[in-house]
C-alpha cells in the first residue's frame, strides 16, 4: 500500500492518540485506502496517479504523501470520532482539497509526477469556456 500505519504515526499524529481514536487497524487501512480514491479522483485526469501510488519507501512523492497522509488522517477521525476532531484536522484537509482543485484546474502543479499527454505530445486534459461576457451599457 502506497501509504501505512507508521507514515500516519511518524509525521501526522502521535502512536497512542492513532491508537485511541481508530481502535482498529483496519479503520486505519480503510481510512488510507479512501485517501487514495479521493486523490485519484482529483488527479487522474493529468497524472499517472496509478503509478505513484504502485511506488513504496523514499521513491514516493514528498507532496502526494503529504496530501495523502493528511486526509487519512482526517478519515480516521470521521470514522471512529467526528465530534472530538480538531479544527486544524478540517482546515488541513479543506487546503488538500481546495489544492487539488486548483491541480485539477490546471491552475497549480505538482513537479515530479509523470504527467498523462496525448500522441501529439499536448496534455490530455481538455478545457472548456469562453472569454468573459462584457456589458457595453450605461
Amino acid at each position: 500500500m502506497y501509504l501505512n500505519k507508521t507514515d500516519i504515526e511518524g509525521a501526522g499524529m502521535y502512536p497512542e492518540i492513532l491508537e485511541t481514536i481508530s481502535r482498529e487497524d483496519e479503520h486505519i487501512t480503510t481510512a488510507i485506502e479512501e485517501a487514495m480514491s479521493e486523490v485519484a479522483a482529483y488527479l487522474q485526469a493529468r497524472y499517472d496517479i496509478d503509478l505513484e501510488f504502485q511506488k513504496t519507501g523514499t521513491n514516493r512523492h514528498n507532496l502526494i504523501v503529504k496530501i495523502v497522509r493528511d486526509i487519512a488522517i482526517y478519515n480516521i477521525y470521521n470514522i471512529s470520532s467526528p465530534v472530538n476532531m480538531p479544527e486544524i484536522r478540517v482546515q488541513l484537509y479543506k487546503d488538500r482539497i481546495a489544492f487539488l482543485k486548483d491541480v485539477m484546474a490546471e491552475k497549480a502543479v505538482i513537479k515530479g509526477l509523470r504527467r498523462l499527454t496525448d500522441p501529439k505530445g499536448g496534455s490530455s486534459y481538455i478545457r472548456f469556456g469562453g472569454n468573459k461576457p462584457r456589458t457595453n451599457h450605461y
